[in-house]
């Protein structure tokens, strides 16, 4: 076994099995997956609903881009540690990578469209046994927090103070915008009432190019939603939206589209948010953290300003 530093959230290992095949671990924190629930059993139950969703994507759908887990001996796709962590293993693959962000190359992009196509399009396959997806964003806990008591210090770690520092000013507009998140949600839910089956993070650090084929790997996030959840993260422009809505014959619904990346950019701060309120140590991971969180706070007078 050889450990990983990559990924967020969950922590993973290559490794050679008897039988000479490589595979890739993952071990997933349960205590870091509040949007699947908010007890550590309503997280596992959450995270195997995910992945025997994307073995069915996978082997009864005929979705050959869908990277599912390994199936078990027994038939498990995943299994508890102990209480707090759970582990599935996945077929390794040698290929070329992408970096997280926006798609700046408009192939990669055409190909990502045409790929979450062909996925909300296999809804029927999986529509009676998929987790659907609770609106929402992760750390809001910890955020909700921090805005009833800004004045209150941090001691989790090293950077909590610095972090800290960066947001208290900007109390006010934080607590205007997850107001207007709250306010979107309940002026859509009409347009959101007729889910397909999603990825949840379709971005291109989740694309993997192998031999000329491309895979969509990390399904844990993947849960009947609007289709908007997946398209908000790759179409940029009208003709990356009018490509979605030619391969699938429905229409996007524009304040929705809004919703699902304003959910994004939420997720990010109180994501920041609980882990610098936090115990946490100074590492290379959290120090890239407290390095983002200044260009993120800079969007907010964006948000605010298209929220009205």
């Amino acid at each position: 076994m050889r450990y990983v530093p990559e990924g967020g959230g969950s922590y993973h290992w290559t490794v050679t099995g008897e039988d000479g095949r490589p595979g890739f671990v993952t071990v997933d924190d349960l205590d870091r997956k509040d949007w699947m629930g908010d007890t550590r059993e309503a997280a596992f139950e959450g995270l195997r609903r995910a992945l025997a969703t994307a073995a069915a994507l996978r082997y009864e759908a005929d979705l050959e881009f869908v990277l599912a887990p390994v199936v078990a001996s027994d038939g498990d796709l995943v299994r508890r540690l102990d209480d707090r962590y759970a582990v599935s293993v996945f077929p390794f693959l040698a290929g070329h990578s992408y970096p997280f962000g926006p798609y700046d190359d408009a192939w990669l992009r055409g190909q990502a469209l045409d790929m979450i196509a062909a996925l909300h399009r296999s809804t029927p396959a999986v529509r009676g046994r998929a987790p659907r997806h609770v609106l929402g964003f992760g750390g809001r806990r910890d955020l909700e927090a921090f805005l009833g008591d800004p004045g209150r210090p941090w001691d989790g770690g090293p950077l909590s103070e610095a972090a800290r520092d960066l947001l208290v000013p900007r109390t006010a507009g934080l607590a205007r915008l997850v107001a207007g998140f709250d306010r979107q949600a309940v002026a859509t839910f009409q347009a959101r009432s007729d889910p397909v089956i999603t990825h949840g993070e379709p971005h291109p650090a989740n694309l993997m190019l192998v031999d000329g084929r491309l895979f969509l790997i990390d399904w844990d996030t993947t849960a009947l939603a609007p289709p908007e959840r997946d398209v908000s993260l790759i179409a940029a422009d009208d003709d990356g939206l009018e490509r979605y809505q030619q391969a699938v014959g429905r229409q996007l619904d524009p304040a929705v589209l809004t919703l699902y990346r304003l959910r994004w950019y939420l997720d990010d701060v109180a994501s920041a948010i609980r882990l610098f309120r936090n115990r946490h140590r100074d590492t290379p991971d959290t120090r890239w953290w407290r390095a983002n969180l200044s260009p993120q706070l800079t969007q907010l007078p964006s948000w605010l300003d298209l929220l009205g």
